[in-house]
């Protein structure tokens, strides 16, 4: 098991904190697009969402086979305190200042809003409080963390599945059968759960795919890790494909359309995989991803994820007193510096900290 394992890439791909970046750029613009009346710049940047969910199921699988590598086993404790380290300071930040903010701001949100966010269940607390309410939940200052919600809940799910295949035999043939079933019955989810929009688009095991598909990329080179620069010949080609259709979704694709939550999203998470796969591989566009300012805004990307929509929601026409274009760069401005400031002041440093919850 531990030969096998040895395989695990332990590299660093600066292309995929460019992947990051993109991502999160598509989110922003999204956003203040939306509230700025350039609703038509990137109606589709959610898609960025969907990207980030298949670039983390592909690197916190490598980092659990990494685990399994060095110890033979998951030091369960050990790999949360990392995610905490990772998670935490930035999000928690954010549910401290929308409570600040709260009474100047947004008179409907309620501290139930703060501990959906706080303790990572905002999707199943949207879902639950159902369309009356989606203009406090969604639409309230920590709306964004639905998503941080699911991979939340779902590092839960993969936690327990790798547990379960440690004590098997073939525990990486148990972890792939386990990804693979977890795929598909996602697949169905999405195919046959009937219900209002939101059920599909936040619910954990509707969007499910684009995280085990990450899963499923990192589980196939860990066991054939040849097939990577055996591919390459398609791979690189296929890669820039996907990277164009992810664009195309961007800019082009209605609010969450039915085709996208009833099996779109299993799609998705095929192209965002090979594409990610690609970037493992030398070539122009990982060149281009690779770049400085591409890897220095995906490195922040989580701190411009969970800041930018309550400043984007402080930042009304009525506030600021334009519209348009100088609205919407001032939105992505000044959320990148606090993001920015977010990153380094409390992001960065309580990350590399250990504390207690370490030891």
């Amino acid at each position: 098991m531990k030969r096998r394992l040895a395989m695990t890439d332990r590299r660093y791909h600066p292309a995929l904190d460019g992947l990051r970046a993109v991502a999160v750029i598509c989110v922003v613009l999204f956003h203040a697009g939306a509230t700025s009346g350039l609703a038509d710049l990137a109606p589709g940047g959610f898609i960025g969402v969907s990207v980030f969910f298949t670039l983390s199921g592909y690197l916190v699988t490598t980092v659990l086979l990494r685990e399994i590598d060095d110890s033979g086993g998951l030091d369960v404790r050990r790999f949360w305190a990392r995610r905490i380290r990772r998670l935490a300071p930035a999000s928690l930040t954010i549910v401290v200042g929308a409570v600040v903010l709260a009474p100047l701001f947004w008179a409907g949100f309620r501290w139930v809003d703060a501990a959906a966010g706080a303790f990572g269940y905002t999707n199943w607390h949207v879902i639950v409080s159902g369309e009356t309410q989606l203009l406090r939940t969604i639409v309230g200052p920590l709306g964004p963390f639905w998503s941080l919600a699911v991979e939340e809940q779902f590092y839960v799910l993969l936690t327990v599945a790798v547990l379960v295949a440690v004590r098997t035999k073939q525990p990486v043939r148990t972890l792939s059968i386990m990804v693979a079933a977890g795929w598909f019955g996602s697949l169905l989810v999405q195919l046959l759960v009937s219900g209002p929009q939101f059920r599909l688009e936040f619910g954990t095991d509707a969007r499910g795919t684009e995280l085990l598909a990450g899963c499923g990329l990192a589980l196939l080179l860990h066991v054939r890790p040849e097939a990577l620069q055996r591919s390459a010949a398609w791979l690189m080609p296929a890669g820039i494909v996907g990277f164009v259709a992810i664009l195309a979704l961007a800019t082009t694709t209605d609010y969450d359309p039915p085709w996208l939550l009833r099996g779109g999203y299993a799609a998705v998470s095929v192209v965002s995989a090979v594409l990610v796969a690609s970037l493992l591989l030398p070539g122009p566009l990982t060149r281009l991803l690779a770049q400085a300012p591409f890897v220095a805004v995906g490195q922040m990307s989580y701190s411009w994820y969970v800041v930018h929509w309550p400043i984007i929601l402080i930042m009304t026409s009525d506030r600021i007193g334009f519209d348009g274009w100088p609205l919407l760069v001032a939105k992505v401005v000044i959320s990148s510096v606090a993001a920015a400031v977010l990153h380094l002041a409390i992001e960065q440093p309580l990350r590399a900290k250990r504390t207690l919850i370490a030891q």
